[in-house]
C-alpha cells in the first residue's frame, strides 16, 4: 500500500480537508502487525486527547503533535477487565505500540491510518470511521 500524506493530530483540527471534520477523527483498528484486529478496537483524537479501545478495555491520554509523528503521553490511563486469549494478546500489542512517538502515515484515496511505532511494537493500521459507526461501536465498548 502506497502511503501519500504523513498525518499529524494538527492535520485533524487544522488542514487536512479529508481529517477537518468530525466524522474523521476515530479509526477502527484493521491490523496490529500481519494479524486481523479482533472486537471493537478503535482509536479517537479530539480537543482532550486521544481515546478509544483495545478490543477490550478503553483507554485516553495526552497526545502532541509533530508532522508525520505523534507522541503519546506515558501515562495513559486504561481499563483493568480481564481480557481472554488472543483479545489480551491484541491489548498488550496495541498498548505498547501507543507509547512515546510513533511515525504515522495517512492515505486519503484508501482513508487509512499507518502508526508506526520504533522497536519491536507492531505496525497498527486502522481505517477511518463515520458517525454512525463511532455511536455503535461506542456502544458496545461500553457493555
Amino acid at each position: 500500500m502506497r502511503w501519500i500524506v504523513p498525518l499529524a493530530l494538527a492535520a485533524i483540527t487544522a488542514g487536512s480537508a479529508a481529517l477537518a471534520d468530525p466524522e474523521a477523527r476515530t479509526w477502527r483498528l484493521l491490523s496490529v502487525g500481519e494479524t486481523p484486529a479482533e472486537g471493537e478496537a478503535f482509536i479517537g483524537f479530539g480537543a482532550d486527547g486521544v481515546f478509544g479501545s483495545t478490543g477490550c478495555n478503553r483507554f485516553s491520554g495526552g497526545i502532541e503533535a509533530a508532522p508525520g509523528e505523534l507522541t503519546f503521553s506515558e501515562a495513559m490511563a486504561v481499563t483493568r477487565m480481564a481480557c481472554p486469549g488472543t483479545l489480551g494478546a491484541q491489548e498488550t500489542a496495541v498498548l505498547s505500540a501507543l507509547r512515546g512517538t510513533v511515525a504515522v502515515a495517512y492515505d486519503p484515496l484508501a482513508e487509512r491510518m499507518e502508526l508506526r511505532p520504533g522497536g519491536e511494537a507492531p505496525v497498527l493500521l486502522f481505517a477511518r470511521m463515520f458517525e454512525e459507526n463511532v455511536e455503535t461501536c461506542a456502544l458496545e465498548t461500553r457493555n
